[in-house]
């Protein structure tokens, strides 16, 4: 063979080899993560939180990939993902308060019917409690709160006008927290507790006659056609955690845990302006396309107030200390 084909062989080869170590060296360098929303893909939370990891992954030129999938694109519903966070099958993931309350229930204080019921009584509270639900989770799970915001106010969305507490009674009403149970016992309907996934199925089937939620997730569910009625009680705010396990954050490179921290910063503002601009068109749609809005009057809402304020000091009673803690200060935060 000709000396000097061979030469040029063995250094196309070199260059291969390193090139090849390079792509190797590169892809090695990609930290990967996977952010589960349990919601549709096309819902208010799944598509605020695929953003914000595109952003994320942009932001780090891609050396931080972020991967969201939504309901249905990974095997885990609602209550699982403090659990897959924790365990680090996925590295984020976002979920309400009330639908993990089975694992932390003295974290829930923004579940309590007619504590914390605006935007604005949402953000002095959430800045209250500071870093409380962080400790908690982080030290019994392993999982860090990175966000802390709000889904607009619970109402309940049914087949049938309701335009009285009364006439709830005997109704078969979703719920996604252990306190709107006690608060449809309490009125006589009858609670059901069905994951989001599965809430449009369920009243399609009828297997319940309404569901507790906002207008915004509603209106995601295209809920309107089939619930033609919102009874507006606005009861809470559904509070919304982001969880990041701690193991794969801490694990960062300086340099991209100051761009995660930094978009973190950006992002929170804009899921609540976000949130509440998109729960007012909505509204608008629901009314749009059909949905009959009643308002709870004044003495129904007075009358519930009063028979669910034990349930506060109950609540935090029965969950410790945390507990107590969080709703003394919640309570500082409305007045």
């Amino acid at each position: 063979m000709n000396s000097h084909f061979l030469k040029r062989t063995l250094c196309a080869l070199t260059a291969v080899m390193v090139m090849g170590g390079a792509v190797v060296a590169q892809a090695a360098d990609t930290i990967q993560w996977r952010f589960f929303s349990y919601v549709s893909p096309s819902d208010f939370h799944a598509v605020m939180n695929k953003a914000l990891a595109e952003d994320i992954t942009k932001a780090t030129n891609g050396r931080l990939t972020i991967t969201h999938y939504g309901a249905g694109e990974l095997p885990y519903k609602a209550g699982d993902i403090l659990k897959a966070v924790a365990s680090n099958q996925i590295q984020m993931g976002q979920v309400g308060a009330g639908l993990v309350a089975g694992d932390v229930p003295e974290l829930d204080v923004f579940s309590v019917p007619f504590l914390c019921t605006s935007f604005e009584e949402f953000a002095r509270a959430v800045e209250k409690i500071g870093d409380i639900p962080d400790k908690v989770l982080t030290d019994r799970f392993g999982v860090r709160v990175v966000m802390n915001w709000p889904i607009p106010g619970q109402n309940i969305w049914t087949t049938e006008k309701v335009s009285t507490l009364a006439e709830l009674r005997g109704k078969k009403i979703r719920t996604w927290n252990p306190m709107q149970v006690d608060m449809l016992q309490q009125l006589g309907a009858v609670p059901t507790s069905i994951d989001p996934s599965e809430v449009v199925t369920a009243l399609q089937r009828k297997v319940v006659d309404g569901a507790i939620t906002s207008a915004l997730t509603a209106n995601d569910w295209k809920a309107y056609d089939i619930t033609k009625f919102g009874f507006m009680l606005n009861f809470t705010m559904a509070h919304q955690v982001t969880l990041v396990n701690k193991k794969a954050l801490d694990e960062l490179p300086a340099d991209l845990r100051k761009i995660v921290d930094d978009k973190i910063a950006e992002w929170t503002p804009r899921y609540f302006a976000e949130s509440e601009a998109t729960d007012k068109k909505a509204m608008e749609n629901m009314k749009a396309h059909g949905v009959t809005l009643t308002e709870a009057s004044p003495e129904d809402v007075a009358m519930i107030r009063q028979m669910l304020r034990p349930m506060w000091d109950n609540w935090a009673k029965e969950n410790g200390d945390t507990a107590k803690q969080l709703l003394t200060l919640t309570m500082e935060a409305m007045q």
